[in-house]
């Protein structure tokens, strides 16, 4: 660490440069090295960004033709920017999260375009808890795995009184059986490291998309009961 000296005509410095950064301290203006960010990147984050380089290429591996296609897709689907519901997303950002999912899922790429609304689903009404001890997602139906898949993230215990908030709700990959009662467990022993018990709440964050379009819901969030399963 070294200590800097302004003239009249530079009165301050700051931010980094090359491998130094400038920073006030109590001592006055100081260089020390810039410091190394620390990257702990998840198997999970890893395999998504993984997917991502794929549909990049796959993206690009589209005929001229088949890319105007997903970007006049939009007029259809009205899918916007998270952050903006007046922007549009592009085409490709529009493939992009939608075909992460699908890979997500293990389902193969969508290739041909259909102009269809999403279909109907079921709700999320609650989380339920056994002994053994696992945990499941519980649908208020069967879901139809042929016609919309969903993302689900949840969180670590919570009050019941503390309002909602998404910080720190992680995606939970179900086990894909047809019953409307999806187990969740090792995503989510993976994700906090112990299961919920009867009478704690989760917050959740849940999506519903087709499976024969690139159209989706919008996100669904609230506060899960955890319960005893039944039988």
């Amino acid at each position: 660490m070294a200590r800097i000296k302004l003239a009249p005509l530079v009165t301050d410095i700051a931010g980094s440069i090359g491998g130094v950064t400038f920073q006030r301290s109590r001592f006055g203006m100081i260089i020390r090295s810039k410091p190394l960010p620390i990257h702990s990147e998840t198997s999970a984050q890893y395999r998504i960004r993984r997917l991502i380089a794929s549909l990049q290429y796959s993206w690009q591996a589209l005929t001229d033709a088949e890319r105007l296609q997903w970007n006049r897709y939009l007029n259809f689907s009205g899918s916007t920017i998270r952050r903006d519901p007046t922007v549009l997303l592009s085409g490709h950002g529009l493939y992009l999260k939608y075909q992460l999912w699908r890979l997500m899922h293990d389902q193969p790429l969508l290739t041909s375009l259909a102009y269809a609304p999403m279909p109907d689903h079921f709700d999320l009404y609650r989380i339920e808890w056994d002994a053994s001890p696992k945990i499941w997602l519980a649908f208020t139906g069967e879901v139809n795995k042929d016609e919309y898949f969903y993302i689900c993230k949840l969180s670590s215990p919570r009050r019941e009184t503390q309002a909602y908030s998404s910080i720190g709700i992680r995606w939970m990959e179900p086990l894909f059986v047809t019953t409307p009662k999806y187990e969740i467990t090792g995503s989510y022993l993976s994700a906090f490291g112990a299961l919920p018990v009867v009478g704690d709440y989760c917050h959740y964050a849940i999506r519903f998309f087709s499976m024969q379009a690139p159209v989706f819901t919008g996100v669904y969030t609230g506060k899960a009961k955890i319960y005893p399963k039944p039988g």
